[in-house]
């Protein structure tokens, strides 16, 4: 619309005696396309704000969440409501922290399970992605992926000084306690290191 406000400008005047008709003509259409406009973004604000009390409404509902001690049937309900939470779509950007407190629970929640870890966190990472996936932009998406791109790179580092730090005790035996030490942050690490990798490819699988 701005395109076509500009090209009016620039094909130049018309006889005076049609000037103001024309000219009323094609501002009355310009209004009327913005009043569109507008309309629906009021609309679309609507139904985000919507989306934001069901999202607050949820959220104490899981605060308030009592686990019956029963993991398998405990890990439905979480994910049953995580699926819910899911359903009820985007809110408004500056309404976003939600996400991040609903999460917080989750953490709570999932820390009371006795579950694997890595099965823990790619099922709070898959709901955290949900929050950043937007059709028409991609920025949050961009963002998280070049996080977990550096927290790899930043992992290799840690396991490669690691493996270096090995080299100093080839003599000794594996049941020193030092070694014992560096063998369990080594694994500990790859551990972290393939759960980030899992997280990328879930990451690039969203564009």
């Amino acid at each position: 619309m701005k395109k076509i406000q500009s090209d009016w400008k620039k094909i130049g005047h018309v006889p005076r005696k049609d000037s103001d008709k024309i000219w009323k003509q094609f501002k009355a259409a310009c209004n009327h396309y913005f009043d569109r406009i507008h309309a629906e973004r009021n609309e679309a604000n609507k139904e985000l704000m919507a989306a934001f009390e069901k999202k607050r409404e949820l959220l104490e509902k899981v605060k308030n969440l009592e686990l019956s001690g029963e993991r398998k049937s405990d890990l439905k309900t979480i994910k049953d409501h995580i699926s819910e939470w899911k359903a009820i779509g985007h809110v408004p950007s500056n309404k976003r922290h939600i996400d991040s407190k609903f999460n917080k629970v989750l953490d709570g929640l999932f820390g009371k399970l006795d579950m694997d870890k890595s099965k823990v966190e790619m099922i709070k990472f898959e709901n955290k992605l949900e929050s950043l996936a937007k059709p028409d932009d991609t920025r949050l998406l961009d963002n998280e992926q070049n996080f977990i791109k550096k927290r790899i790179d930043e992992l290799k580092g840690e396991i490669n000084q690691l493996e270096n730090n090995l080299q100093f005790f080839s003599n000794v035996d594996e049941s020193n306690p030092l070694v014992k030490d560096v063998l369990k942050n080594i694994d500990k690490q790859k551990k972290d290191l393939k759960i980030w990798e899992d997280k990328l490819r879930k990451v690039k699988g969203m564009y």
